[in-house]
């Protein structure tokens, strides 16, 4: 007997035995321990009266109902049923309980039950269930932000399929689209963005990767129809052009006046000249003025030319174009000049966008001196400290009266400017976009009050390696 009781105790389950009136017959350490109840106070008493004598809720519960009593009355084995448990102090717990019944003979003379205490192992479940339903609600709400943002947003995790929202499908179908890398760049731990052209729009796309304890676990790209965007901003760019070629205009025909009314006056001379030599000099003198429109509508010509492909250009000489179309208003406006260019190796360039960008530069320093000044400009060879590229870099600088500091920080946004009633803000926009798509930067500096003025520095390399072309008028 006692062989059988220590075999009893060491089990790591709580046992105890019924008869068939439902008292307890025998009562293992485990049930003893779990109940808080004495072996005497256990043995020989009912079970059900003493641990199993309340619903969870607090209602009675009769024997009638206990399921470990309907082993006695049906014979049939109960396994692992959850119910709740008493112990002494009047605390309950969770308990896995199973019943077998006891035969003698053939028949039922009594009950052994096993149970466990799992109400620690149901809270965890619980949890578990509460986080699963927490996750599961989270990601239905995630899944319903991405389906109606109004960009197309690509996910993707190593080794899966990319998942697309609504928009996405609609824009490039299931598939992302094959001419865009920034998805791959993203799987592979890069952030970036790249702009490409189909048929009917133009899509910029965005992405990232996305890390999960510190290891890329996938992807996100978001891509967006920027075709109105891009129509808008050739729309203002066209504007711009057209506001150039005003302003140019009035700027040559000061530069071809004064030649002209030479002309004419060397015309009235010769007319009225009886000495050969004297008319010979006067038309030498005109031949030499008529040169000078001729090589200012050259200039002119050269300066709004398209080119289709990217061409080595002189830097300096293209300054020089420049500069002689303004030489007229230079000496109107008493603006002295100061250039000093260094030999310096050709751009790999849109000559005809350059040259806007220096026109624009050179309009607005000529623009901010109203009272005369100097006109300082640099050119020079210079590597890129980053990346060490070869390129060249142009500086032009004036005495004016500099740039007020609300308009500084927003200086190459459009429609900022300091000239309200000429100006289109177009300009300086303009010409950071021509810049960066040739793989330069423009910067700026300027001072206002005593040794006032405005430098801009524009820096683009030797050769930049892109794809360079502009659209037919």
């Amino acid at each position: 007997m006692q062989q059988w009781q220590a075999a009893l105790d060491s089990a790591g389950e709580g046992i105890w035995g019924l008869d068939w009136e439902g008292n307890c017959t025998f009562v293992n350490r485990m049930a003893v321990s779990t109940f808080g109840f004495s072996i005497e106070e256990m043995v020989g008493n009912n079970m059900h009266d003493l641990v199993h004598h309340h619903y969870p809720d607090g209602r009675h519960f009769p024997n009638s109902e206990c399921p470990i009593y309907g082993v006695l009355r049906k014979n049939e084995p109960l396994r692992k049923v959850m119910d709740t448990m008493f112990r002494k102090d009047g605390s309950s717990f969770i308990a896995e309980v199973s019943a077998q019944p006891v035969l003698v003979n053939g028949k039922v003379t009594g009950v052994v039950v096993t149970f466990r205490d799992v109400t620690e192992l149901c809270r965890q479940q619980e949890d578990m269930r509460k986080l699963y339903d927490l996750a599961e609600q989270r990601t239905a709400e995630l899944d319903a932000v991405i389906e109606s943002m109004p960009h197309a947003v690509y996910v993707a995790t190593r080794g899966s399929a990319v998942r697309c929202n609504r928009r996405a499908r609609k824009m490039s179908g299931e598939e992302f689209p094959a001419a865009l890398h920034t998805l791959d760049r993203a799987l592979a731990g890069e952030s970036s963005t790249e702009t490409m052209q189909t048929a009917d729009r133009w899509i910029r796309s965005t992405a990232a990767p996305i890390f999960l304890n510190g290891e890329i676990f996938g992807g996100v790209a978001v891509n967006t129809d920027v075709t109105q965007t891009r129509l808008q901003d050739e729309a203002l760019r066209r504007s711009e052009k057209l506001a150039a070629v005003g302003q140019l205009a009035s700027s040559i025909a000061h530069e071809i006046n004064n030649p002209l009314e030479s002309i004419t006056n060397l015309l009235y001379l010769m007319r009225h000249s009886s000495a050969m030599e004297d008319v010979q000099e006067y038309a030498r003198i005109a031949q030499e003025e008529l040169t000078r429109v001729t090589e200012i509508t050259l200039q002119t010509l050269r300066f709004h030319r398209q080119q289709s492909k990217p061409a080595e250009v002189d830097t300096a000489e293209l300054l020089r174009t420049v500069m002689s179309l303004y030489s007229g208003r230079m000496l109107a406006k008493d603006i002295n000049i100061d250039v000093k260019l260094v030999a310096s190796p050709p751009v790999l360039c849109l000559e005809g966008e350059i040259r806007q960008v220096i026109n624009n530069l050179v309009r607005n320093a000529l623009d901010a001196m109203i009272e005369g000044g100097r006109l300082s400009i640099r050119l020079h060879p210079q590597s890129d400290r980053k990346s060490g590229c070869r390129g060249v870099r142009l500086t032009i600088a004036d005495t004016g009266e500099g740039i007020r500091p609300d308009i500084e920080n927003r200086l190459f946004e459009p429609f900022q400017t300091t000239k309200e009633l000429t100006g289109t803000g177009l300009g300086l926009w303009v010409s950071k976009g021509i810049v960066e798509k040739h793989g330069g930067n423009i910067r700026t500096r300027t001072r206002r009050g005593v040794r006032h003025g405005t430098v801009f520095a524009v820096w683009l390399p030797v050769s930049s390696g892109l794809n360079l072309t502009v659209a037919a008028d």
